[in-house]
């Protein structure tokens, strides 16, 4: 009976330590950028960055929902982010090479660059050095 408890005991340190383990980040991010949101607007415009990761804090200060991506100049969307809810913060941690990239609100728009938007979308140019 006694072994139980030793097993049992060593068992509960071994996921505790798995767990603080994995809940540590992976890569250390200095870069936050606040982002917010309302109709039609992305502030600040442009955002800067530099190469690595980041951390995205963004307020939507609008009425509507708005859903967020990040597209290259090649047209090709680098990454899709979730919707923000009116009055709601996110944040979203991103990693992106040196250039220039568009972030905008993918509800409203496809392809901001040829300007193939069915309604106003709000744009903001990510410069990363």
């Amino acid at each position: 009976m006694q072994y139980v408890w030793i097993i049992l005991a060593v068992a509960v340190l071994a996921v505790g330590a798995v767990l603080v383990l994995s809940s540590q980040p992976s890569a250390i991010v200095d870069q936050q950028v606040k982002i917010t949101l309302v109709e039609w607007k992305i502030s600040p415009n442009p955002i800067e960055l530099v190469a690595g990761p980041a951390r995205l804090v963004v307020f939507n200060m609008g009425f509507q929902a708005h859903a967020l991506a990040i597209m290259g100049m090649d047209r090709k969307v680098v990454r899709q982010l979730e919707v923000v809810p009116a009055g709601q913060i996110h944040t979203f941690l991103i990693e992106l090479p040196k250039g220039e990239f568009l972030l905008y609100d993918s509800l409203n728009c496809r392809d901001p660059i040829r300007g193939a938007c069915e309604r106003k979308t709000m744009v903001s140019k990510i410069i990363v050095r």
